[in-house]
């Protein structure tokens, strides 16, 4: 990982529940924020590598906070349930890429499952990295392509002369071809 403690927030409206849960996990090696209002986990949720929510039955404040989580961060999310609530559990959650465990927890499982949780979110780092460069490109090539057109319409370029101009005054300058792109629309565009 990052060499780092990996860690875990654990929402639970029981204090007994989280002061065993913070001992296991503790005792593990993991770093533990125990939070017991939906807002706070939340708001906390950005910061985690995984993230363990007991909902004693899935009610939908519980599950809006698992979506809403599973949305807007990378965080593995584990959702723990009563046994008899786990059917209308995994029904509420399924799409939200959350693994669902039932009561009672068998620590060694319980353990392993934080662990591939962390994998996950691990993962999602890396993917979410590499679409936020993907993008970085495709927005510069939308530009690029907007100057190309400019210089097309105002300086009666063929497209084939304005891909040339931009790559030649990006050498010549030593500017990426974006800075040359944004001087071309400022010219012409303003």
């Amino acid at each position: 990982m990052r060499g780092d403690k990996k860690k875990i927030l654990v929402f639970s409206e029981s204090e007994e529940l989280s002061a065993r849960t913070d001992a296991l996990l503790c005792e593990r090696g993991f770093s533990v924020r125990l939070v017991s209002g939906l807002s706070e986990a939340e708001a906390c949720s950005a910061e985690t590598d995984a993230a363990v929510l007991f909902m004693p039955k899935p009610e939908e404040k519980f599950v809006r906070l698992a979506a809403r989580m599973s949305v807007q961060s990378s965080a593995g999310i584990i959702a723990v349930v009563r046994a008899e609530y786990a059917p209308r559990a995994e029904e509420s959650l399924d799409g939200l890429g959350v693994v669902l465990l039932t009561l009672p927890l068998n620590a060694k499982l319980f353990v392993q499952a934080l662990d591939v949780a962390v994998k996950m979110s691990e993962r999602l780092r890396a993917v979410n990295g590499e679409r936020a460069k993907l993008e970085s490109v495709i927005g510069d090539l939308k530009l690029i392509d907007r100057a190309k057109c400019t210089l097309v319409r105002y300086l009666n370029m063929t497209e084939s002369d304005a891909h040339k101009f931009i790559e030649k005054q990006s050498m010549n300058r030593h500017l990426p071809k974006r800075e040359i792109a944004l001087e071309i629309l400022k010219t012409y565009e303003s």
